[in-house]
């Protein structure tokens, strides 16, 4: 008795997830956040008003927190952050990063860039306010942090699995093989990003000679956002699926029930 309770969270987990019992509270939540990730960028670029047709793309994501779709950007966040926390992974640590870019994510939602950074044409709500509550910096370091724990996942913790990927000569590549180069890319791409938008801020005014109006900073946050976004999306088998997709199996099932 005492044996079987000493099974651990981890392998049990593993064992259920196997046995597709926690389809629902793994698969689907991995795909709530690739989604919730992926939408981010394209709701803020085609559902923002702007004072200035010209700005049809802001320089930074975290200056929508001062338009009509500020309110949106901190529900994605929030939720991001909430569904991070809960989802438990397989240890300890890997549990530990995803806390600490769950606490970022929220940090970089409630600890907006400072006014005088994002007064321009294309803010509408520049006269408000700005909620100080750690600064500047402190919102940069949150959204660095919570990049670079996403990439540590992403790299470390996906890619492990509880079956062999030894291959015999002449066997093709199997999905679970595929996935971990996706999560090794998306991890990769992370980190490029938050090194590039570092060095961006450095050198801004010399980088700004050659790009101008480019919003450097949107592209790079963008391309990092969607690069979390389908690390997850694959991590939930949305991508490269083991068999069946799960979008064939709901299709029959709700035919089953109609």
């Amino acid at each position: 008795m005492n044996k079987e309770r000493k099974v651990s969270h981890k392998e049990t987990d593993k064992r259920k997830e196997s046995e597709n019992k926690l389809v629902l509270s793994y698969m689907t939540l991995r795909n709530l956040i690739g989604f919730s990730g992926f939408l981010l960028p394209v709701i803020l670029i085609f559902f923002t008003k702007s004072n200035d047709p010209s700005k049809f793309i802001l320089p930074t994501i975290s200056e929508y927190y001062y338009t009509n779709n500020g309110d949106i950007l901190v529900v994605i966040l929030s939720v991001l952050s909430v569904f991070l926390i809960t989802y438990n992974g397989y240890t300890p640590m890997e549990k530990f990063w995803m806390v600490l870019a769950a606490v970022c994510g929220l940090g970089v939602a409630f600890c907006p860039m400072s006014i005088e950074y994002t007064a321009g044409p294309g803010s509408l709500h520049t006269t408000l306010e700005v909620p100080k509550i750690l600064g500047r910096e402190w919102h940069m370091i949150f959204a660095s942090v919570f990049f670079i724990s996403i990439s540590i996942i992403s790299l470390y913790y996906f890619p492990k699995s509880n079956k062999s990927l030894i291959r015999k000569p002449g066997e093709k590549r199997t999905q679970k093989e595929k996935r971990n180069i996706v999560f090794k890319v998306c991890g990769i791409v992370m980190l490029l990003c938050v090194a590039l938008i570092g060095i961006y801020f450095i050198w801004i005014k010399d980088i700004k000679k050659v790009t101008g109006e480019v919003p450097v900073v949107f592209i790079f946050e963008s391309l990092a956002v969607w690069a979390f976004a389908v690390a997850w999306l694959t991590k939930g088998q949305t991508l490269l699926p083991d068999g069946e997709h799960y979008i064939y199996g709901t299709i029959r099932d709700i035919k089953k029930s109609l």
